[in-house]
């Protein structure tokens, strides 16, 4: 083992953890198995992170960061296109990422660490969604009737909404119809 600082230590526990929990979800990242990844003791774990519900916490916002700013469009995308694609992206490569989100949601129930890290990322999300429509609204290509704020809520709402139909194979609510009732919904708060 090459000897790291604490800092590069404690990186290297996260991206083992975050490998972790992009491959095999919230349930496998125990200590033991982020140690196993990271390929440190256990001991080590626990000397920088404070708890292993900390470093689920960490990795889990870290993973979603990355997912926010993957670039999923062209550059010279419409402001409706990158709407579109930061609430509901086609891309498949970001399913490991959806499904750990999904994960964190129910476990935000019961895990205080996992609730605080999720409202985070839904915050950051929120933020993202903010942040498109304000500029599409500055490059005339949105009309905007509301606050931003409160547009991007309702967005993500439905988005939240349609992926849960979408996840229990509802009738009808395929990856088609998800993006139809996205674009109707944007269309009508943003036209």
């Amino acid at each position: 083992m090459s000897y790291l600082s604490k800092d590069e230590r404690r990186e290297e526990i996260l991206q083992a953890a975050m490998r972790v929990a992009l491959s095999e979800g919230f349930t496998a990242m125990t200590v033991r198995r982020i140690a196993a990844e990271a390929k440190v003791a256990t001991g080590q774990v626990h000397h920088h992170f404070s708890s292993a519900g900390e470093l689920k916490a960490q990795a889990f916002v870290r993973l979603i960061r990355t997912l926010l700013d993957a670039d999923v469009v062209a550059e010279n995308a419409s402001w409706r296109e990158r709407l579109h694609s930061m609430l509901g992206s086609d891309d498949r490569s970001f399913e490991p990422y959806i499904r750990l989100w999904r994960e964190a949601q129910l476990l935000a129930i019961r895990d205080d660490e996992i609730k605080g890290a999720y409202v985070l990322t839904m915050e950051m999300w929120h933020q993202e969604a903010v942040d498109i429509i304000r500029a599409g609204a500055d490059a005339k290509a949105f009309t905007l009737n509301d606050r931003p704020e409160n547009i991007a809520w309702r967005l993500i709402g439905l988005v939240c909404g349609l992926d849960s139909f979408y996840v229990l194979n509802m009738p009808e609510m395929d990856e088609a119809a998800f993006n139809q009732h996205l674009e109707t919904l944007i269309t009508l708060e943003l036209n």
